[in-house]
């Protein structure tokens, strides 16, 4: 297929059309700086099982599912690393209080030091990445990326309700608001 020679690249769209590009290119970037380093420094961790281990230090007991979820991986994927984790000594598996057909998983002590070492890792990895930032810039960059969920998906478990209330406030949504309608879909 030739190529159009009037049609701009991506790069020369306006930035708010480049900003998907932008996000596609850093989240792949991150997470190739991450494995890279990873690999070097010893930590024998998928992406799939770091984002586990992470999810069951903050929220223990969790399904295999909602780990997934929260980890944005495939349920079929997350098996694979829940039972990979599981005979390596990371993670314990107790039945789910809430379900019969789930399992609660929660982390060992060899998850925990694993955890902490792959975190240490990716600190490097993110502080190049925002070194160029202040605290305020990363602060206020951090909000617009959970602005920018929350006007997707309100359901999202990475919006606050103080960042969605701290949205700027349309006309449509003002009147919405006036008429008792509750939406954070608007931004």
């Amino acid at each position: 297929m030739a190529k159009n020679p009037k049609a701009p690249t991506w790069r020369e769209l306006p930035d708010a059309e480049q900003i998907g590009f932008l996000l596609k290119s850093l989240q792949h970037i991150l997470r190739q700086n991450l494995d890279e380093l990873l690999r070097k420094q010893e930590v024998e961790l998928s992406f799939a099982q770091l984002a586990c281990l992470f999810n069951l230090h903050f929220e223990p007991g969790i399904s295999g599912a909602q780990i997934a979820r929260r980890a944005m991986v495939s349920a079929q994927t997350m098996n694979a690393a829940l039972h990979a984790l599981e005979t390596d000594g990371y993670l314990e598996r107790g039945p789910h209080p809430d379900s019969r057909r789930a399992d609660s998983w929660s982390l060992t002590e060899k998850g925990l030091a694993g955890l902490e070492r792959a975190r240490t890792v990716g600190a490097t990895v993110f502080g190049r990445m925002l070194g160029s930032f202040g605290d305020d810039e990363v602060a206020a960059f951090a909000n617009y990326l959970r602005r920018s969920i929350a006007a997707l998906d309100e359901d999202n478990e990475f919006v606050d309700a103080h960042i969605v209330d701290a949205r700027p406030r349309t006309a449509s949504t003002q009147r919405r608001q006036k008429a008792g309608v509750s939406s954070t879909r608007n931004v």
